[in-house]
């Protein structure tokens, strides 16, 4: 178990006793990285390790200069002290599985069980990438069962664990920055999954912190449910490897009810629901549902995303990207040509040249790291960034992202046109 901490030791603090409290832990090595010189930081894991055999102190040796990235800086910081951690745990110790937590995060009384109990489907199961304990759409207005654990295609972080065999695979494009948003690139997930719970087994007490204000905190974090209450008992976590849990939730979908998300949020109880949208819908839905606001759904299952609230069980489908959309009730383009288009050149205008018209409802089709490196080198991999005119691959290899395919959440547009360093690739009809 990994805890990473820069400069917040009164969080930290409480991090470690709530850890370090948990029955069994003295069953793990536990490694406090530290990133950056903080006084109070080092003191306080110096003191622990030398009160708890299991602990160890060690320093960030991959520390990067980012003072002139200014805002951006912090961001860069991370992504170093995690290519540290995951290189020393896997490359100098040698475990085969490491727990990742951050200096902000106090644990469950059951918290390690979850992981224990789920290592044999980590090992078992080629279509998983990680185990979280963090649910990003557990809220407690939401009907949560504190047992249940569920399939994300969504990587959620914030307290979870991977096997050395993924960081041997990502490591040679690990990101210079925002390496959370990275892993959720289809270049790194594959199409795999993670397993999570319905109520998070990690709660963040970090008010302020470096990508987190206290605005963001009371919008996103300060209302997730934590299993603060006796262990829970998982039981037979079988139902989670991919062919039983894809047969669960294409049952779901088929029993449901077609609806509307208007109609379904003034539905009464005891009613299974089943509502298609369109991924520039989804901002609006998660808002009026309590889910967590953003362009991407997050806790996804093969594009599905299932709430249960007030008694009702709803399941949003992608009805454009959703392999397990009903019959009849997906959308497919008659005809869809990605084309890379070059430097500068609106959608419209690339697909014009191929006597074709740019279809913006289907960008997400093409919005994705596959897409781009069937059309571009891609040298330095494939990340996620914003802006209206992308996908694209920056072909400038002195820019920041020279040489990076990019994708994004945001909603693209034909109108928009690259810059001079980008070429990108355009869904044309």
């Amino acid at each position: 178990i990994v805890v990473l901490s820069c400069q917040r030791p009164e969080y930290l603090d409480q991090t470690l006793r709530s850890l370090l409290s948990l029955e069994g832990i003295g069953r793990f090595t536990v490694i406090i990285s530290q990133d950056g010189s903080h006084a109070g930081v080092e003191q306080l894991a110096q003191a622990t390790a030398s009160k708890h055999p299991n602990v160890r102190h060690v320093h960030n040796s991959m520390r990067q200069d980012h003072r002139a990235k200014k805002e951006q800086a912090a961001v860069h910081y991370i992504a170093d002290h995690y290519k540290f951690v995951l290189t020393h745990v896997f490359e100098h110790e040698r475990y085969t599985h490491a727990i990742l937590v951050e200096e902000d995060m106090v644990v469950s009384r059951d918290f390690l069980q979850l992981f224990i109990n789920t290592a044999p489907l980590l090992d078992q199961d080629p279509t998983l990438m990680c185990v979280s304990s963090w649910n990003d759409n557990g809220y407690k207005h939401l009907d949560l069962d504190p047992t249940r654990l569920f399939r994300t295609g969504f990587f959620p972080g914030l307290g979870w664990m991977l096997k050395k065999e993924l960081w041997l695979e990502v490591k040679a494009t690990w990101p210079a920055s925002h390496w959370d948003h990275w892993m959720r690139c289809d270049s790194q997930s594959k199409g795999r999954d993670c397993i999570a719970p319905e109520v998070s087994r990690t709660h963040n007490i970090g008010v302020e912190g470096a990508t987190v204000n206290s605005r963001a905190f009371q919008e996103r974090l300060q209302n997730v449910a934590f299993a603060n209450g006796a262990p829970a008992d998982f039981g037979d976590l079988a139902y989670l490897l991919k062919p039983a849990y894809e047969g669960y939730m294409r049952g779901l979908l088929g029993s449901a009810k077609p609806s509307s998300w208007s109609a379904a949020l003034s539905a009464g109880a005891g009613v299974n629901l089943r509502v298609g949208y369109l991924r520039n819908e989804w901002s609006v839905i998660a808002q009026r549902f309590g889910l967590y606001v953003s362009n991407w759904p997050r806790g996804q299952f093969e594009h599905v995303t299932l709430v249960r609230t007030k008694g009702r069980t709803i399941l949003f489908f992608d009805r454009l990207q959703s392999p397990l959309a009903p019959l009849g009730e997906g959308l497919a383009p008659a005809e869809l040509h990605p084309e890379g288009g070059d430097q500068g050149k609106s959608c419209e205008a690339v697909c014009a040249s191929k006597g074709k018209r740019c279809g913006d409802q289907w960008f997400d089709l093409v919005n994705n790291c596959k897409s781009l490196m069937a059309h571009f080198p891609c040298p330095r991999g494939c990340a996620y960034e914003v802006g209206p005119d992308i996908p694209v691959y920056v072909s400038d290899l002195n820019h920041s992202n020279g040489g990076v395919c990019l994708i994004t959440d945001a909603n693209p547009t034909c109108a928009a046109s690259t810059l001079p360093r980008a070429a990108c690739v355009r869904a044309c009809e």
